[in-house]
């Protein structure tokens, strides 16, 4: 009776490791591939760049780069997107920096987005106490665009292994007008 007992145990422990761990989502095969390899060379481009800032000083740039293993020589193209937002937690404050990557496939998605659903509504205004937010997820990053009656809002938040993080986060309302910027660049990179 033990034995069974400790059978369904595991069992049942065994099922809740394989459902929790089929709801964690891999972060992109570009932070894949540098994390795996020993040696690796990062080419940035920063001549095809779109850039964001806040009222607060905060800056999310987005840039195309190429990882090459330097052992094997593999080479991964993607798009990377550093964040430098400011924090305030438990009593202290300062700067947040993080680098996430957007995989090309990814891009693909990100252009229908903002082609599809952003440049559209850049101008759209709702009635009073309503509002419209679009919402574009990667595997690393969630791009939000929101729409109220008197104004509209980018914010960009990071993922680590399909978690968002809620505390360190880029938002802006006077940057909207630079998304057709953003558009252009992401176009330059496919």
């Amino acid at each position: 009776m033990k034995s069974i007992k400790i059978i369904i145990s595991l069992l049942m422990l065994s099922i809740i490791t394989i459902s929790n761990a089929q709801k964690e989502k891999p972060n992109s095969e570009a932070r894949q591939f540098i994390e795996n390899a020993e040696i690796t060379q990062i080419n940035k481009d920063w001549n095809v760049k779109a850039e964001f800032r806040s009222g607060l000083g905060e800056v999310v740039s987005f840039f195309p780069v190429e990882a090459i293993d330097l052992k094997s020589n593999k080479k991964v193209k993607s798009l990377q997107m550093d964040m430098t937002a400011a924090y305030q937690s438990a009593g202290r404050s300062g700067n947040y920096f993080k680098s996430s990557w957007i995989d090309l496939n990814e891009v693909e998605e990100f252009i229908v987005f903002i082609e599809q659903y952003v440049i559209p509504n850049l101008k759209d205004k709702t009635e009073t106490n309503q509002s419209v937010t679009y919402i574009f997820n990667s595997r690393e990053i969630t791009f939000s665009f929101y729409i109220g009656k008197s104004s509209r809002r980018i914010s960009i938040y990071l993922k680590d292994n399909g978690s968002t993080d809620n505390e360190h986060y880029f938002w802006t309302e006077s940057q909207v007008s630079k998304i057709p910027e953003l558009l252009t660049m992401l176009k330059e990179v496919k």
